[in-house]
């Protein structure tokens, strides 16, 4: 994937941004989108001289950690959305910041994003979303990224199935720090997911500013999804915790029958104990000690004693 990936597209070209002059503020063409690959705060600032942006939007956009949020400018809107990524139980947080203006769409990213990638790279098919409207092109890309973060979702929901199989099907060894990181990464979710909608409820508050009636059911349904995956989270979230309380209780169970079998046997081998220690003490004169039977009836009494306390174990139904 290239390190740098700058590009200005209208319905009817697709050419690469020329990084030695600033950004120009309208195109040939009315409807035009450009994407740039932001380095750093000298050369944003130099892409953008004729934009007039504000130095707070140039720092948003160089901080990977910026909040999700929608802001309001004289001349423009600046708006940042979240994506993720999960990989190996890993999951990853970046932004995707647009900038809007009444004739074009400038987005920004710190690194490639096989998002706007994929449809840079097949601008002849994807040309025609940019002819009905740039806010289409918004639309796709914040609709492909939703519907990543729902697969991201779901896969972590199978996961915690399978953690749940593995409880009530007593697997001897279960990887609990996977469940709490799990569980970590819905919470991140759904912290993003919240302000996503938060962002996309005050775009359709200006869409009358910048976005065609037309576009306005393409993003109630972007907002229809988010809303599905902040259900699911809260669902996986509660899943997680269930299983972890039956895991506990299984566990607590398992370890109660463990000490229980462990009493009852010190319990049997108490009064064998005691008989013992009575026939081992050092008295010269004991009964039975010089018996030839005594070893055995000695073992006789001990193997009865046991017996008998078993019994009554069993009648009090401890075990």
């Amino acid at each position: 994937m290239p390190a740098l990936f700058n590009y200005i597209l209208t319905p009817s070209s697709k050419d690469e941004v020329l990084l030695d002059r600033p950004l120009p503020l309208s195109h040939r063409h009315p409807k035009h989108w450009i994407h740039i690959t932001a380095e750093n705060e000298e050369k944003l600032m130099f892409l953008f001289q004729k934009h007039d942006i504000h130095q707070l939007t140039i720092e948003d956009i160089l901080n990977p950690n910026s909040r999700i949020k929608l802001e309001i400018f004289h001349n423009y809107i600046f708006f940042i959305f979240r994506g993720f990524h999960f990989e190996r139980n890993q999951l990853t947080q970046k932004n995707f910041n647009f900038i809007l203006t009444p004739n074009q769409i400038i987005s920004l990213t710190l690194d490639y994003r096989d998002t706007i990638g994929d449809i840079i790279d097949q601008w002849k098919v994807n040309n025609k979303i940019l002819a009905r409207g740039y806010e289409f092109i918004v639309h796709k890309i914040l609709d492909i990224e939703t519907d990543h973060t729902l697969a991201i979702t779901q896969k972590i929901e199978e996961r915690i199935e399978h953690f749940e199989e593995q409880i009530f099907g007593n697997a001897k060894s279960l990887d609990i720090s996977n469940v709490y990181s799990l569980r970590s990464s819905l919470l991140s979710i759904k912290k993003g997911m919240l302000q996503n909608k938060e962002v996309l409820e005050d775009l359709e508050k200006i869409k009358n500013s910048f976005f065609s009636d037309e576009a306005d059911a393409f993003f109630r349904d972007v907002r229809d999804h988010s809303l599905r995956i902040l259900e699911l989270v809260d669902s996986n979230i509660e899943s997680i915790s269930s299983a972890l309380e039956a895991h506990i209780a299984i566990s607590t169970r398992k370890t109660n029958e463990i000490m229980k079998i462990l009493t009852i046997m010190t319990a049997i081998m108490l009064p064998m104990s005691l008989v013992a220690g009575i026939y081992g003490m050092n008295f010269r004169h004991m009964p039975t000690l010089e018996w030839e039977y005594g070893f055995i009836s000695a073992l006789g009494a001990m193997g009865f004693l046991g017996i008998l306390m078993l019994l009554y174990f069993r009648i009090k139904r401890w075990y």
